[in-house]
């Protein structure tokens, strides 16, 4: 997983500038959406729910691009790692029952992995365990597509020691929920998707949500797709007796909202395991969530990928609101999407996604080229050219490939970044969003 707790951050930041209007934007939303369509950046669905209503739902793109079948709000898409969060729900839940506790060693369940004895349960949850990411096997590309047994998948985690002492540090990995997953499953003497059925989505009502198989047009699953050149093409499938636990549940946007309403509205566990599921054991990893606060802003988040397939699933507790996006197609940031869909759902005007773009000489790009301070923030903008193209970023951060779209002017689309520069002056305007522009000199 790429890092959420930057994700999630730059939400919260965004969030620390709403005044929480209850007015919502979502015809813009619409218009977002249209462009991503019109240039085949996105194939998609999201529902946007707040105090538990339904008040946004949108499809884009194809679910199966050889036939010409266009997702639709009851689409069905792998959505990844967002099955952790299902399947923490399922350990919260025997731990309620009294099966297992928080300090529960994997010992009891798997003493053969190395390490086990000290590994407990929350270690697994709040990735904490130092077991090896089972899905940076070097061999993982050979049988990620063929069917896995339960004893293959053990025989693979076995073979490699601890990355780090239990406790020691947080380091994300599949490995922990793979593990989870069957953990579940000997607890309760069933096979995951039954567990699964039976403990959550039966209870809240989820009718579009199962253990995932072989992706079925029947059913109304969508193929999942990278864009190459100038069209979608067909992303190879994950068999899903691999990821398990950690990433083989199928769902909606619409049921993925519905899931998180029902995590916080308190019907899928008791409120003392739901305080411990949300506590961190860092500044952003929970016991199956991650979090970020801003401004006392709490916000709480679950993010995946497998295949072509891209979700994010965010609720914020304070306005009640729950975005869920699920994609089978995606060539833009899945960022600047949710940071649109928040600011439409607070009443926040959002910047349409601008494809234009246009050639620069090497020569053209060097007058942009140094750092530029400004008195009103304590950071420099730097700015570097590689040949024709002109790359930038805050002080000590990584520097990103900047797109110009018209005479001095760049954009870096996934911050919703617009910079106007005026050479003879040696001025660069920043501007981001809704915000009050910055103005940088040229050092």
């Amino acid at each position: 997983m790429i890092s959420l707790l930057k994700k999630i951050t730059l939400i919260s930041l965004l969030l620390s500038n709403l005044c929480f209007s209850q007015e919502q934007n979502y015809q813009q939303l619409d218009s977002f959406f249209d462009i991503l369509d019109k240039h085949d950046k996105l194939m998609a669905t999201m529902t946007i729910t707040k105090n538990n209503e339904e008040v946004y739902n949108r499809a884009i793109g194809l679910s199966d691009v050889e036939k010409g079948i266009r997702n639709n709000d009851k689409t069905k898409f792998r959505i990844g790692s967002i099955s952790k969060a299902f399947t923490a729900v399922m350990i919260f839940q025997l731990i309620d029952e009294g099966r297992i506790t928080l300090n529960t060693p994997l010992s009891m369940f798997y003493p053969k992995i190395p390490g086990s004895e000290n590994i407990k349960i929350s270690n697994l949850l709040n990735h904490s365990s130092g077991l090896y990411n089972i899905t940076n096997d070097p061999n993982f590309g050979d049988w990620m597509l063929k069917h896995s047994t339960k004893g293959e998948m053990l025989a693979r985690i076995k073979k490699y020691s601890l990355d780090f002492n239990p406790g020691e540090k947080t380091e994300y990995s599949n490995t922990n929920y793979l593990l989870l997953g069957y953990i579940v499953e000997a607890l309760d003497k069933d096979l995951y998707p039954q567990c699964l059925q039976r403990r959550i989505l039966k209870k809240i009502g989820l009718k579009n949500t199962y253990y995932g198989g072989k992706i079925g047009a029947k059913a109304n699953e969508s193929q999942s797709y990278v864009f190459e050149g100038k069209a979608w093409n067909l992303h190879p499938e994950t068999d899903m007796s691999n990821p398990g636990g950690a990433g083989a549940v199928v769902s909606t946007s619409k049921d993925l909202s519905k899931f998180m309403n029902a995590l916080f509205e308190g019907k899928l566990m008791s409120g003392s395991s739901f305080e411990a599921m949300k506590k961190t054991n860092n500044e952003d990893t929970c016991h199956g969530l991650f979090y970020a606060n801003m401004n006392n802003v709490d916000l709480y988040a679950s993010e995946g990928g497998i295949d072509g397939f891209q979700s994010m699933l965010v609720h914020v507790p304070l306005t009640k609101t729950t975005i869920a996006l699920v994609a089978n197609g995606l060539d833009f940031s899945k960022m600047r999407i949710m940071l649109a869909a928040f600011a439409a759902s607070h009443g926040q005007p959002i910047i349409l996604p601008n494809f234009t773009r246009i050639d620069l000489t090497e020569a053209q790009v060097k007058q942009y080229v140094g750092e530029y301070a400004c008195e009103e923030v304590p950071y420099k903008l730097v700015f570097k050219a590689k040949g024709n193209v002109l790359l930038g970023a805050p002080e000590q951060s990584n520097l990103k490939e900047l797109t110009p779209t018209k005479q001095h002017q760049f954009t870096f689309d996934s911050l919703g970044v617009v910079l106007d520069f005026y050479p003879e002056t040696g001025l660069v305007k920043f501007t981001r969003g809704d915000n009050k522009p910055l103005l940088f000199k040229k050092l």
